[in-house]
């Protein structure tokens, strides 16, 4: 009965009612969004809006509200103002500060080694030194040094001041204990050489020989050149060459040079013993007697170890060919072979076997580079195929001086040295003499 009673809406009545309801929703919907939009733009800007405008929430009141707003955006970037009751304060972000530089050094420090084909004005041009600062620093070490002397791996450290490019100090170092330096005084360098500090130690040194001498003191953690210095100890007594042989022992007291803490260079063998298996035992000791008087080697008698000739003019050599006959190498036939070879590097020193005058030092034909020594008792020395002579006729030479270095030069097949010697004209045999 209710179901046939209620009242009858028509279409048209439905569908405008809803049309009206839907046009409401949207009215209400833009104007709560404006409202927000607004409240959102003024606290971006970080302004209070007009309290009373929002919630009026008339359009008249949002409408002004609006109006205020662009208004103080448009004079955002002018100078300082109000609206309403906001005030707007312009500010400028503080410009920022540039960084504190510190001054230049008044100095600057330079350190090196000098290489192949270098000079030394070569090495301080790098570093922006002139040629007048370079030759300072020559004339002020010419008493002491000369650069023609100076040869790569020496090290150098220059002080120059930066605003002239002036040297105030200058330091180098030709070898370890030579080290020469030059400091300014006013506007000139003086020069000196400087004193080394160094230490010496002596030090046991011990071993059996397997194949040579140096292998045996390489194996006992030394350097080869105190196996030559051994060989001197003994070079009278001992022809390290051809007397050498496996189970041979040696041992030594030595001294040892350092540099702070880096082994310079060996000194004097105190005492000595070599134990040979083809000639016995041999003892040396060093003595000094004082007086200014030179020191040397003696035997546990007393006997001064110097004799009157060395047992071979070079050390670190093999016997490549004796004294007699023998076929020639370069001429292919027999002939007499007046004097010994001793085959080793080029460059190799070669010694005067005693004291002597030289009476010729210069090229002779097949003997290319030659020096002749005259020695006491009639004797004559020969040293043939040299690559360099150091000495020159007149000059008189000292026992085991450095007189030349093995070389190739004249008749020759490979680098090694001719050694002869002549008694009263006549060529003998040099291993045998005593």
């Amino acid at each position: 009965m209710l179901l046939y009673n209620r009242p009858r809406y028509s279409l048209p009545a439905l569908i405008g009612g809803g049309v009206i309801f839907l046009t409401f929703l949207t009215l209400l919907v833009a104007f709560t969004d404006s409202d927000a939009r607004t409240a959102a733009e003024l606290a971006a800007m970080n302004r209070p809006a007009n309290t009373a405008a929002i919630i009026a929430r008339t359009p008249e009141a949002i409408f002004e509200a609006q109006q205020a707003l662009l208004t103080a955006a448009k004079s955002a970037s002018s100078t300082d103002g109000t609206i309403g009751d906001v005030t707007i304060v312009a500010q400028e972000a503080p410009a920022s500060a540039a960084p504190a530089t510190e001054p230049p050094p008044p100095f600057s420090e330079h350190v090196g080694e000098m290489a192949r084909d270098m000079t030394l004005s070569g090495i301080l041009s790098r570093h922006g030194i002139d040629s007048d600062q370079v030759n300072a620093v020559v004339s002020a070490l010419r008493p002491h040094f000369s650069f023609r002397l100076a040869r790569p791996g020496s090290k150098y450290r220059v002080k120059v001041r930066n605003s002239d490019m002036r040297i105030e100090r200058f330091v180098w170092e030709h070898a370890p204990l030579e080290v020469f330096e030059a400091w300014r005084d006013g506007d000139e360098l003086k020069g000196r050489q400087a004193e080394i500090n160094v230490r010496t130690e002596i030090a046991a040194v011990g071993a059996k020989v397997e194949s040579t001498l140096f292998g045996a003191v390489q194996h006992a953690g030394e350097s080869s050149t105190l196996a030559a210095t051994l060989m001197d100890v003994f070079a009278y007594d001992i022809d390290f060459i051809k007397d050498t042989r496996p189970g041979d022992a040696f041992k030594l007291l030595v001294e040892k040079v350092y540099k702070d803490d880096q082994f310079i260079k060996y000194g004097r063998v105190l005492a000595a013993e070599y134990n040979s298996v083809k000639k016995g035992a041999f003892r040396a000791y060093w003595f000094e007697p004082g007086d200014e008087q030179p020191g040397s080697y003696y035997l546990e008698d007393g006997r001064n170890t110097r004799k009157t000739f060395l047992a071979t003019p070079v050390r670190a050599a093999r016997i490549s060919s004796g004294f007699g006959m023998r076929r020639h190498p370069v001429l292919g036939y027999n002939r007499r072979h007046a004097g010994v070879d001793f085959a080793a590097p080029t460059g190799t020193p070669v010694m005067a076997m005693a004291d002597a005058k030289v009476t010729f030092a210069g090229v002779k034909g097949a003997n290319g580079k030659l020096i002749v020594l005259k020695h006491a008792r009639g004797l004559t020395s020969l040293y043939a195929h040299l690559s360099r002579i150091n000495v020159k006729r007149g000059d008189t030479v000292k026992q085991k001086q450095v007189i030349g270095a093995v070389g190739t030069t004249g008749r020759s097949t490979g680098p090694h040295l001719h050694f002869g010697v002549k008694k009263h004209g006549r060529y003998i045999n040099p291993q045998k003499m005593k």
